[in-house]
């Protein structure tokens, strides 16, 4: 996506240029991979299962389990998202100690299937009741975390189903605000630009107003694919009474799972969604 708004965006000016310079770093764009069988975090398993999201339909998923976890995080990855080059999050996910669900999306990675809004929307409902009806996961103990696209999903999921708590990371307001950040006003002039009315329906916006549990809200402010200011939108809107804005200095759209300062705020929102049995006892709670 970025490569052809890049692309695009040359087109328009490229009879003003007399030459274009790609660099090496513009070439290369390593990733390090993981898979089930290096997976080392220590304390922690991982099991490389499938989950039937249809009838038709099974997805590639990694469940993370450790003894003395007291949440369950299921987390929504970005379009580039892929199991095996997870290693950033298998660790930020666990740490504070949390199991989690990672999953390719249908179509992606060894996930059957065809990729679709309606049907990611689906999945992401079905990856829920998976951890709820299959796993016996506590819907009361169970936080959705959603990365710029998985960021529509994990609002999806905690507008209709029970859930402790949200962290939305690089999030878009809308479809159409991203789209309008994405590619320029000077390149739209050049070229039409129509959003299918399935993506159009998205908004991060209007799903965040109803939220009534815990919130964290991540954006890096150099960010140039989602810009922090849908971050900032985003916090201001939530409905949550509880809620944290983290936006991170000098960072981008990947990566920001390492700044500490979102390190401590995920803790602190684990600690407020899934409160401990003697923080349950005196604010008055359930201890289940």
């Amino acid at each position: 996506m970025r490569l052809l708004l890049s692309l695009l965006c040359a087109s328009v000016v490229l009879v003003s240029c007399s030459s274009i310079t790609i660099g090496e770093q513009d070439v290369f764009y390593p990733k390090r991979s993981v898979t089930p069988e290096t997976f080392d975090l220590d304390d922690v398993e991982l099991r490389d299962t499938s989950v039937a999201v249809t009838d038709t339909v099974d997805v590639n998923a990694w469940h993370l389990t450790q003894p003395d976890a007291r949440a369950t995080v299921l987390f929504f990855g970005g379009n580039g998202f892929y199991l095996v080059q997870s290693r950033g999050y298998l660790r930020a996910l666990t740490r504070p100690s949390a199991n989690a669900l990672l999953w390719d999306y249908r179509g992606y990675g060894r996930s059957e299937g065809t990729p679709s809004v309606e049907a990611f929307r689906a999945d992401a409902l079905a990856m829920y009741d998976h951890l709820v009806e299959a796993r016996g996961v506590d819907p009361d103990r169970l936080v959705v975390w959603g990365h710029s696209l998985g960021s529509f999903l994990a609002t999806h999921v905690a507008a209709n189903r029970s859930v402790a708590g949200v962290v939305l990371e690089n999030p878009a307001t809308t479809v159409d605000d991203w789209v309008g950040h994405l590619i320029p006003w000077y390149v739209r002039l050049f070229l039409g630009v129509d959003v299918d009315p399935v993506l159009r329906s998205e908004s991060n916006r209007e799903r965040v107003q109803a939220l009534e549990v815990p919130l964290l809200t991540i954006g890096g402010a150099e960010d140039n694919v989602t810009d922090p200011d849908m971050a900032r939108e985003l916090h201001a809107a939530a409905g949550s009474s509880e809620k944290d804005l983290v936006i991170v200095e000098e960072g981008t759209h990947n990566g920001l799972y390492d700044a500490p300062a979102v390190q401590e705020a995920y803790r602190t929102l684990l600690n407020r969604a899934v409160p401990s049995a003697n923080e349950r006892g005196a604010r008055g709670g359930s201890t289940r």
